[in-house]
């Protein structure tokens, strides 16, 4: 009799708690409580514009002359196509020459080559708006003006500009 008062009581109480096999409910063990594993966070990557410096160079120019020479026009293209590219870039126009005859004389010529350049940027349809004229006289020589070679060097128009390139970091 205690046996049956004990199964009758183990019947009513429910047998989960006992995790044991109760032939009244027929229950099992609980199912196991799945693992949560926590997601794996990809790295975070940011999107920056960064000012990238480009300067176009490869125009010279005969002494005393600020008439743009036929070799060079491949040179220009290229600086006409890069404005095309970069619809927002702004170009600087750089005129030098070399150190022969007096700093204003220079700086008058250095600032007609500049011109002739940003005049046939023009006729390839890069907007005035866009181009910055400067001349630097004899300033800034990337040669030797003691040889002619030195000089023609120094005889030069650059193109400088910054264009604003994407970048990820993290």
């Amino acid at each position: 009799m205690k046996k049956l008062i004990a199964l009758s009581a183990l019947a009513l109480a429910g047998c989960a708690p006992y995790q044991t096999y109760c032939p009244f409910h027929e229950c099992k063990k609980p199912a196991p409580v799945p693992v949560v594993v926590p997601a794996v966070i990809a790295p975070i990557h940011k999107i920056i514009l960064i000012s990238k410096p480009i300067t176009i160079r490869g125009v010279n120019f005969k002494t005393n002359s600020y008439k743009l020479l036929d070799r060079d026009l491949p040179v220009l293209d290229q600086a006409a196509a890069f404005a095309h590219k970069y619809p927002s870039a702004m170009l600087t126009v750089n005129g030098y020459c070399s150190h022969t005859g007096t700093f204003a004389y220079n700086q008058r010529l250095s600032t007609q080559r500049a011109g002739s350049v940003a005049h046939y940027l023009e006729n390839h349809d890069v907007s005035s708006n866009r181009l910055i004229v400067k001349g630097h006289s004899y300033m800034d020589p990337i040669a030797s003006n003691a040889t002619a070679q030195g000089r023609f060097a120094n005889q030069r128009v650059d193109v400088n500009s910054t264009i604003k390139i994407h970048k990820v970091v993290r």
